[in-house]
């Protein structure tokens, strides 16, 4: 007996001719793709658009408008100074020219805003200089105007927090990671399990305080943090991020930030999410130091999402958003992904002469 066949439905017809003449989404034609670029470029061309506009206002590539932006550029320039002292051999009288832009930049600092404990490190990092000149018996170039500006300074550092060298043993360094593994860093996992114990405030501050010693170009500290204890906002924030299925269990919220006024050039438009994104590891390290489990949230997300985040914490136009970081006490068993890693064969080639490059 014959089976009758049902007729084919135009559906079926139109996913037919779909993978004819578009493939899949592993496996696209040339057609799928171009359709695709088609549909997905004015999202790319806006985003792009948002995200360049904010850099070119707020970032000091162009002016120096406001007290952070000034106080980034006079960090740069006093770093160059640490730096140059810091080296095995500093030369007599380096960084002439970036001295005199340093104490330049001093001074119109003071004349707009005041003089205060921000100009400290810059003020000891040219007092710094001074005295390296006079341990090697080598008058530097413009000594005098040098020494007058410190002498000027000197009632803003009630709090000795000034910049130039401080010297260290090698022992200190072996002495403080002795303790210290690979165990640490290969227990450290990204936890979605949290028990119900209450994350002290203390803890979270303990991990900021570590995080604070990554480094940053030039020294430009600017990374915020924001901890979030109410649960109702955090809620709202993890919708936004579109987080799910373990929301419940997270104890606190973070929200690490960059500040644009840091950076200058095109060359550091992407200073900042670097910079944000070491400091916000060395946070999770500091977390994990404290014996609590962690988890990132990325901030890959389109302009509209971006906003929505900005306005529901009101965060100023300067700041930039690098990642969310859920916060939990550990449960006494608890499942983890295993997440492999690639050979380290893979990720890792020695390079011994330029002729293997």
């Amino acid at each position: 007996m014959k089976t009758a066949h049902k007729p084919t439905s135009v559906r079926s017809l139109a996913r037919k001719a779909a993978s004819k003449y578009l493939g899949t989404v592993i496996r696209p034609t040339p057609l799928r793709t171009a359709l695709k670029t088609l549909r997905n470029s004015p999202e790319a061309l806006s985003d792009y658009l948002y995200d360049s506009t904010r850099y070119f206002r707020y970032s000091s590539t162009f002016y120096y408008p406001s007290r952070e932006n000034r106080l980034s550029r006079i960090t740069a320039m006093y770093h160059s100074v640490e730096r140059g002292l810091a080296l095995p051999e500093p030369r007599p009288g380096f960084g002439e020219e970036n001295m005199s832009l340093l104490m330049e930049a001093i001074r119109e600092y003071a004349r707009r805003f005041g003089p205060d404990e921000s100009l400290g490190p810059a003020i000891g990092s040219l007092e710094a200089y001074l005295q390296f000149h006079v341990r090697i018996g080598v008058e530097p170039p413009n000594r005098d105007k040098i020494q007058r500006l410190v002498d000027e300074m000197t009632p803003i550092r009630r709090v000795e927090r000034g910049g130039g060298t401080i010297e260290i043993t090698r022992q200190s360094i072996q002495d403080a990671t002795a303790g210290v593994g690979p165990e640490f860093f290969l227990k450290r996992h990204s936890i979605r399990q949290y028990s119900d114990e209450e994350v002290s405030a203390e803890d979270i501050d303990a991990a900021i305080a570590i995080a604070q010693k990554t480094p940053a170009v030039c020294n430009r500290q600017e990374c915020q943090v924001r901890v979030v204890h109410d649960r109702a906002l955090m809620d709202k924030m993890l919708e936004i991020q579109e987080s799910k299925g373990f929301n419940h269990q997270i104890n606190k919220l973070l929200i690490v930030t960059n500040t644009l006024t840091a950076f200058y050039g095109m060359n550091e438009r992407n200073q900042c999410w670097i910079d944000g994104g070491l400091f916000a590891m060395s946070l999770v390290y500091g977390l994990h130091s404290r014996g609590l489990g962690t988890c990132f949230l990325n901030w890959s997300k389109s302009s509209p999402r971006d906003k929505a985040m900005r306005k529901l914490l009101k965060l100023p136009p300067q700041e930039v958003i690098i990642v969310l970081i859920s916060v939990g006490h550990l449960p006494q068993t608890l499942d983890v992904a295993r997440s492999a890693r690639p050979p380290l064969d893979t990720v890792r080639r020695h390079i011994y002469s330029e002729s293997e490059v």
